[in-house]
């Protein structure tokens, strides 16, 4: 957080900075973002030519294997709230009030934790496709890849999900930009390599697409662990020491409800994505082209909600509630400048980047594109309050908000945004049209509910400085 202190020592809070300290974060941790996208879409690509089982049994396997590991992952927040607050104070107050290392222990045995359940949930693979009604080959096959992608869990949680959270906290994202657009490479070579044979590799078909993903997620993890350990600046924080326990029951505080607010949002999404595809395979493509074009857009806000959350927090922790204001109103201004664009390409470019997905002349090919476009221009119009509503909800995690704002978001996503849009689909007759509208309408609530929770927090916090 360099950019926050002047040359003679003080804390600049002006909007110039604000939004400089906000960039900086935000690019690295979106390319960072984006990047693991994209090897998923690798996968895809790649498992694809193995025919439609293999492509079913990596899409279906890995899509419930990261959707797990997210929502445990969103526990471990609360580490970048309590390490940016400590900074923050310890900038102001000319020294550090709180050791960092023992911060990040405590985010580290938390993450040891966190893949205890996940274990629990995915280890009975096969019990958990049997309830999704899946054939038993697909069941079969689908366990076993399940029960490969899980030797990369450690290193996901533990190692790179943490630092993930740590580093932009310390002032050191840009340490996500240099490996994690590598780690996409890494990851489309090997699965290249290890589900063809090449370069004298086994040939392990589907099987190597699973072994690619494990090897990839342990030598990113040990890479990203060197280069954060020769930092100067990190060398004293990145160590293992006694864990603080105080500060790990307020991250165990602050994280379980940011874990509920991500589990509700994903389940909403993934419920749609599933009800989709129950009109037919138009709908379930088009379904999908619109998902994929809103979820990579989305990347940019989220990484500014996760500016929002450290820059919130810093200020806070430096005894500047005004400037923490600030610092949200920025996050603010920035997403709405971000999706305004977004929203603004979609409506008018639609139809051309259906096209870009799906050809227009392939059997089907025409209705998918026709819906697609449709789809696309309803996110258009959601593109602004999702993005509102993830900084409003990254700001308040800053503000140590982050129960209520779950409750909001629960009472939202689950009755407004799966329950209308279930509504509108299919008593209303819209079909994948009134699905995308009822995320719409959930997606506004949240966004107005959290904005309002938001201000008064902030008001609350200057008022009692």
């Amino acid at each position: 957080m360099s950019s926050t202190i002047k040359k003679n020592g003080t804390l600049d809070g002006g909007w110039r900075a604000q939004i400089r300290a906000l960039i900086r974060i935000a690019t690295p941790l979106s390319l960072s973002q984006l990047s693991e996208m994209s090897m998923n879409v690798t996968d895809t690509v790649l498992l694809g030519g193995l025919g439609a089982t293999a492509l079913a049994v990596g899409g279906m396997s890995t899509n419930i294997f990261f959707c797990t590991f997210i929502t445990f992952q969103a526990a471990l927040g609360g580490a970048s709230v309590l390490i940016a607050r400590a900074r923050g104070e310890a900038h102001a107050g000319g020294g550090e009030t709180r050791d960092l290392s023992a911060l990040i222990t405590s985010g580290f045995v938390l993450a040891l934790i966190l893949c205890l359940p996940v274990l629990a949930i995915l280890l009975p693979a096969s019990s958990l496709l049997h309830l999704f009604g899946e054939p038993p080959e697909i069941v079969h096959l689908g366990s076993r890849f399940l029960h490969i992608l899980l030797w990369a869990l450690l290193p996901d949680l533990a190692i790179i999900g943490l630092l993930r959270i740590v580093l932009p906290a310390l002032g050191s994202e840009h340490l996500l930009l240099w490996t994690m657009p590598g780690m996409a490479v890494m990851n489309g070579i090997l699965n290249a390599a290890l589900i063809h044979g090449w370069t004298g590799l086994p040939k392990l078909g589907l099987w190597g697409s699973a072994v690619a993903t494990v090897i990839t997620g342990w030598s990113i993890a040990l890479l990203l662990l060197v280069l954060a350990r020769r930092q100067q600046n990190l060398q004293s924080h990145l160590r293992l020491t006694r864990m603080d326990r105080a500060a790990f029951w307020e991250m165990l505080r602050l994280g379980l409800p940011m874990m509920g607010s991500t589990a509700a949002e994903l389940l909403a999404f993934q419920m749609t994505g599933l009800q989709a595809g129950s009109f037919g395979p138009i709908s379930g493509a088009a379904h999908q082209v619109a998902l994929s074009v809103t979820s990579t857009a989305f990347m940019v806000s989220l990484a500014l909600s996760q500016g929002a959350n450290i820059r919130v927090a810093y200020w806070l922790g430096a005894g500047r509630p005004r400037d923490a204001s600030r610092a949200a109103t920025a996050s603010l201004g920035l997403v709405l400048a971000w999706t305004s664009f977004s929203a603004l390409v979609l409506l008018l470019f639609a139809h051309r980047i259906a096209t870009f997905y799906i050809d227009p002349s392939s059997p089907g090919g025409a209705e998918v594109v026709l819906l697609a476009t449709s789809l696309l221009k309803i996110a258009g119009v959601f593109q602004i309050v999702d993005g509102v509503q993830v900084v409003c909800a990254g700001a308040l995690r800053g503000c140590d908000d982050t129960f209520v704002p779950m409750v909001l978001m629960i009472a939202t996503y689950i009755p407004v945004a799966m329950g209308f849009g279930s509504w509108l689909a299919f008593h209303a007759g819209m079909g994948a049209r009134g699905l995308w509208t009822g995320l719409a309408s959930g997606l506004t609530l949240a966004a107005a509910l959290l904005a309002t929770r938001l201000f008064f927090t902030l008001r609350r916090q200057r008022r009692s400085a």
